[in-house]
C-alpha cells in the first residue's frame, strides 16, 4: 500500500486531499508546517509528497530542498495560489516533479499522481527488478514475497539509490526509533542481500549501508 505525505495548512483542502487518496487506497500523513513533517521523515517512509508553497514558519521550498537531500527519487508535487513564472521556476530548480496552481479540480492532481507513480521497473540485475510504485521485488519475473521489514528495507534502499543510509537512519525506518537494533539490522541486511544478490548493497565503513545502482 501506497503512503503519501500532504503538507498544508489549509486544513479544509487538507482534508479534501485526504479523503481523495483514501478512496485511491493510499495511507496519508497530514501536516501543516515544515518541521512535522521532516520530524516524521526520520521513521516513516514516503512514496510521495504533496507540498504546499505557503507554510507557517518556514516555507514548501525550503522544505522540498530538504526533502531532495535524502530522498531524491521520491516524486514530489508542490501545490500553490502563485501562477508567477519566478515562483514556479524556484519551485522545479529545488526539486519538484510537478507544480499544480490552486485552485485545481482533484482529478488534475490524480492524473499528475498516476504519471509520476507509473514508473518502469528498476533493474538490479538481470535477473533482479523492483517495481518502486507497487513496491514489489520480482526475480526472474516472478513476485517475491518479503516480510514487512524486509519491504521496508528495500524500498527505503531504492528511494535512495547510490546514496549511504547510516545505521539509525535505517533502524528508525525499519523499528520506528527503537534503539539498539544494530545486530537485527546487519541480518536484515544479510537476508535481503541473499535474495537480490551480491555487490548491489555495499557496507559503508563506519557509517550504514548503500545500495548501488548505475541508472
Amino acid at each position: 500500500m501506497r503512503r503519501c505525505a500532504l503538507v498544508e495548512d489549509d486544513t479544509v483542502f487538507l482534508n479534501l486531499m485526504h479523503n481523495f487518496f483514501e478512496k485511491k487506497a493510499w495511507i496519508c500523513d497530514d501536516f501543516i508546517d515544515v518541521n512535522s513533517t521532516l520530524e516524521s521523515t526520520k521513521k516513516t517512509v514516503y512514496d510521495l509528497y504533496i507540498i504546499d508553497i505557503n507554510l507557517p514558519e518556514a516555507d514548501g521550498i525550503s522544505l522540498v530542498k530538504e526533502l531532495r537531500l535524502k530522498f531524491p527519487q521520491v516524486p514530489i508535487i508542490m501545490v500553490s495560489g502563485y501562477n508567477d513564472i519566478e515562483t514556479i521556476m524556484r519551485a522545479y530548480e529545488v526539486g519538484c516533479d510537478e507544480y499544480l496552481k490552486k485552485p485545481f479540480d482533484l482529478k488534475e492532481l490524480g492524473i499528475k499522481v498516476s504519471k509520476l507513480m507509473d514508473d518502469d521497473l528498476l533493474a538490479l540485475s538481470d535477473t533482479v527488478k523492483y517495481d518502486v510504485s507497487g513496491r514489489a521485488l520480482y526475480i526472474d519475473n516472478k513476485e517475491i514475497h518479503l516480510s514487512q521489514k524486509e519491504s521496508n528495507l528495500i524500498h527505503t534502499f531504492m528511494t535512495n539509490i547510490n546514496r549511504a543510509l547510516t545505521h539509525d537512519y535505517l533502524e528508525s525506518v525499519i523499528w520506528g526509533g527503537v534503539e539498539d537494533n544494530g545486530h537485527a539490522l546487519r541480518n536484515l541486511v544479510l537476508r535481503l542481500r541473499k535474495r537480490i544478490g551480491t555487490g548491489i548493497i555495499d557496507t559503508v565503513q563506519g557509517k550504514g549501508y548503500i545500495l548501488r545502482l548505475n541508472q
